[in-house]
């Protein structure tokens, strides 16, 4: 951890990325500034005991008496829910295809209905890094993009208006378009004969369960394919949201407790809370972080510029054929900002002058990882870290912790697998409690807590 003082603090965009013009980076400061306060209102005025504030703050409105220590919270980027669903050898498999909008990889049903969602696509990347992967003539990886780009910072850039962050939230947006910009990028990083009209959607894009417009016509479609069948440029999982980030750590701030005991379990306190998905790395991972900061009385936030980012690329063990181990220059930076570690694009290829040096015509699936061919993309994702970057002032918050509103179900064949319900529910048939003790029930003080909500996804 380093030292971090935060006052007045105007929230750049992720990764120091430089696209947006003067007056689109004020109103990302705007965005960003009120995602925080309303998800700090709402638990205000919803979720904690009358009297206790929330310890989550808004570094643009406040200045914490003491100084601000930086925590890296780091998790791995291969998608825990496909392993612990389907077995690690499986998951690297599964992680290549793309998945319709109406089949979550969690078993949770759908994310969408309708059939436009059964033609519209998203990788089944759900860590806050997304991959895909190029293959040469043979059917080689030749290359693997990586990416944890936010597609709210897109939807910015095409000039559409954003949503709230919190539960009800009346709250919007506006950003100025610059679709020059927008349209550049996309040819530069995805391919050359991208139009604007390809990134738009062409008709109203709409969940059939509820009526909602999740796109209009027109506005800026994170699903378009240059993003998903014919490349990638930003986070297309739906949970994958700078919003949802925003939302967690404002969710983890809160503490819970069972039959007088506080949740300090990373797994059982997000079952307890409800919030983020039960079987990745990443939420446990966060939750469980900020939960003991708050525990311990601290002021919480997230660390300016706001955004997920691949940490760090584990090279180790990773070798041509003849033993001979890659180097940094395979993993090759284009967006984001390496020397911070805030990395949001980055391309895995043999370089050209490694070619030429070795005077050989490898490409990636030459390569080897711990003596295997590296088949799939997958592989290569379980070698990254991703992490975010929270900020603790010490404080002096006593909040009185609330209890479980939901409650954690285990499989019963295969007991990596979690769901979460509402704690009035019984278990779904097949499953079992989770993370139940003796005397785990809530104890009598501890009236019900109102029901939470769920990070919240952007919808444009």
């Amino acid at each position: 951890m380093f030292q971090q003082t935060a006052v007045g603090v105007r929230y750049d965009p992720p990764g120091g990325l430089d696209d947006f013009t003067p007056r689109q980076r004020e109103q990302w400061h705007v965005a960003v500034s009120g995602w925080f306060d309303e998800i700090i209102a709402f638990h205000e005025e919803h979720t904690l005991r009358p009297g206790d504030p929330c310890q989550y703050y808004n570094q643009a409105e406040t200045t914490p008496p003491t100084p601000g220590l930086v925590q890296a919270i780091p998790w791995n980027a291969l998608s825990n829910t496909l392993v612990r669903r389907n077995g690690h050898a499986k998951a690297l498999e599964l992680a290549e295809r793309l998945y319709p909008l109406t089949d979550r990889i969690d078993g949770a049903g759908a994310y969408f209905t309708g059939e436009v969602w059964e033609k519209t696509y998203y990788r089944p990347h759900d860590e806050y890094c997304e991959f895909r992967v190029e293959h040469d003539a043979q059917g080689k990886i030749a290359r693997v993009v990586f990416t944890s780009e936010p597609p709210e910072y897109w939807q910015a850039l095409h000039g559409d208006t954003l949503p709230g962050s919190a539960p009800g939230s009346a709250a919007r947006y506006d950003f100025d378009p610059n679709r020059d910009m927008l349209l550049d990028l996309y040819r530069r990083h995805v391919h050359p004969s991208v139009r604007l009209a390809d990134l738009q959607a062409a008709e109203d894009l709409v969940d059939e369960s509820s009526g909602e417009v999740i796109v209009a016509r027109g506005a800026y479609n994170p699903w378009n394919r240059w993003n998903t069948t014919h490349g990638i440029m930003h986070l297309c999982q739906p949970a994958n949201t700078l919003t949802a980030e925003i939302v967690l750590g404002a969710d983890a701030t809160v503490p819970r407790a069972r039959g007088g005991r506080p949740i300090e379990h990373a797994d059982a306190l997000l079952c307890a809370a409800g919030y983020g998905g039960p079987m990745r790395n990443s939420d446990p991972t966060i939750g469980g972080s900020v939960n003991v900061l708050a525990r311990q009385g601290f002021w919480i936030t997230l660390r300016n510029p706001v955004g997920l980012y691949m940490n760090h690329l584990d090279l180790a063990g990773i070798t041509h054929r003849d033993g001979r181990p890659v180097t940094a220059d395979y993993f090759r930076v284009e967006r984001g900002d390496a020397r911070q570690h805030l990395i949001e694009r980055a391309v895995f290829e043999i370089p050209p002058d490694a070619q030429r040096r070795t005077g050989e015509p490898e490409t990636v699936g030459d390569l080897l990882i711990a003596g295997d061919p590296i088949r799939y993309g997958a592989q290569l994702a379980e070698r990254i870290t991703v992490a975010l970057f929270g900020v603790a002032n010490p404080g002096e918050f006593r909040t009185t912790p609330l209890p479980a509103t939901h409650r954690g179900c285990q499989d019963r064949v295969n007991g990596m697998f979690l769901r979460v319900v509402p704690v009035t529910d019984e278990c779904p048939d097949g499953t079992r409690p989770a993370f139940d003790y003796p005397g785990s029930a809530d104890v009598a003080h501890l009236r019900p807590a109102p029901e939470p909500h769920k990070p919240h996804r952007h919808r444009a």
